[in-house]
């Protein structure tokens, strides 16, 4: 008994010490690694843009194991910077395995800054595109290009420059500095290597119809009936009808057939890297910085802010439960998804 009230005492001493010394250490804030709190300057925005893509296609393929996933631009993120050479670039590999395809626009003819410019995309830009459009190419990835024409002698030109590097062509009509998607056919009326065949996985994929503004349709009936009536392998698509009202799983199946009958894929566009004020989840308390995920408006369309997309407020927006933007996507029934926005990170890494 006497042995174990000293050995009480001297842990209640030691205790004492030990409280008493922390008391009077000074306080280190504590660490994390919560994406939400992240010092600026201890993010890499391309490594978080990999990070997010990723996420959204593990979590899409949980559903939907055969669900497509397509970047639009952001092709710097193909490559991420050698850990042993740091003077070098590598193929950002584990990246590349999540995504099935990449989506270009302009790579050959972008559309005119102001009326009557040259559209011609410059060389050094056009190199820099191909190369590494032709590394995810070689790993396997589908390349998607739309230029913009307006004359049909362009747009042959178009597709005979992307047929050569075996991409998948599309030349949208683009008619002074107006280049909304919201045309039914391309600038040649009908579609390029048209086929009759069923088309259930990007493997097969000869054309595509780019039209995510449906806003000369009244009803989602009649922008249905009217895709019905083409045979595009591939339609890309916006979420919603007139950007307000969701397509209902019906309408999502009643594109997915060509007017000859046989079965085509569509894809539904989604902008991971802006917050866009017209979309379901903006609220009208929202600016620049409230929520702390909201970054600057974009000076070119003010409707848009960039977003610090590695926050856990907007990772939860766009994927990861059956609340997100992905989920409800998959849930409409797209065969796949065109995720828009990824060279927002250029916006960060360049410390604006």
């Amino acid at each position: 008994m006497i042995e174990r009230a000293i050995l009480n005492l001297a842990l209640f001493v030691i205790y004492s010490i030990s409280s008493v010394a922390l008391a009077q250490a000074p306080q280190q804030p504590p660490t994390t690694s919560n994406p939400t709190i992240m010092a600026k300057e201890q993010v890499e925005p391309a490594q978080e843009m990999r990070n997010l893509v990723r996420d959204i296609s593990k979590y899409a393929r949980r559903f939907n194991r055969n669900f497509g996933i397509i970047t639009q631009g952001g092709l710097d993120v193909l490559e991420k910077e050698d850990p042993i050479d740091t003077t070098q670039n590598s193929p950002a590999k584990t990246y590349m395995k999540s995504i099935d395809g990449i989506s270009i626009l302009g790579l050959n003819f972008h559309p005119p800054l102001k009326a009557k410019s040259k559209i011609i995309t410059d060389k050094k830009i056009k190199n820099n595109l191909l190369r590494l459009a032709n590394l995810g190419k070689k790993r396997g990835l589908k390349i998607f290009v739309t230029d913009f024409a307006e004359n049909i002698k362009t747009a042959q030109e178009s597709y005979n420059l992307n047929l050569a590097n075996g991409f998948i062509p599309f030349t949208a009509n683009s008619v002074g500095t107006d280049y909304n998607f919201n045309a039914i056919t391309n600038i040649l009326s009908r579609p390029i290597n048209e086929n009759s065949k069923n088309v259930t996985g990007l493997k097969t994929v000869q054309n595509f119809l780019y039209l995510t503004d449906s806003s000369k349709f009244d009803r989602q009936q009649d922008f249905v009936i009217a895709i019905s009536d083409t045979n595009y392998d591939v339609i890309i698509v916006d979420v919603f009808h007139k950007g307000r009202t969701p397509y209902s799983k019906a309408a999502v199946q009643g594109m997915k057939f060509k007017k000859l009958g046989a079965r085509r894929l569509v894809f539904a566009y989604m902008n991971i890297g802006e917050a866009e004020n017209y979309r379901y989840y903006w609220r009208d308390t929202w600016r620049e910085g409230e929520p702390s995920f909201i970054s600057e408006s974009i000076p070119a369309n003010p409707d848009k802010h960039y977003v610090e997309y590695w926050q856990a407020g907007w990772r939860r927006i766009i994927t990861g439960n059956t609340n997100s933007y992905i989920y409800g996507i998959v849930k409409q029934g797209f065969d796949g998804v065109i995720l828009g926005g990824l060279d927002s990170f250029k916006f960060f890494e360049s410390g604006s």
